[in-house]
């Protein structure tokens, strides 16, 4: 079915019905963006668990950073 049949069938709808298809068309669209935000997280799970202690996983300016950082709190308090 192309877009504009679905479109002009949806006009015919009484209102009731139209808000019905905006609803199911809304979960629709939380359903898709919820799948890919737990695609991503398992792409991310899976490549922390890959690289784990290997040189992808470890930034030596970043763990310094983070280090300089803790140090300062330290000192702060």
């Amino acid at each position: 079915m192309e877009q504009q049949e679905l479109i002009e069938k949806i006009k015919r709808l009484p209102q009731d019905r139209v808000a019905e298809v905006e609803n199911f068309v809304d979960s629709l669209a939380r359903r898709e963006h919820i799948s890919n935000r737990e695609n991503l997280h398992q792409a991310l799970s899976d490549y922390a668990t890959q690289h784990a202690g290997t040189e992808a996983d470890i930034d030596p300016d970043l763990e310094a950073a983070a280090t300089d950082h803790l140090l300062q709190q330290a000192t702060e308090q």
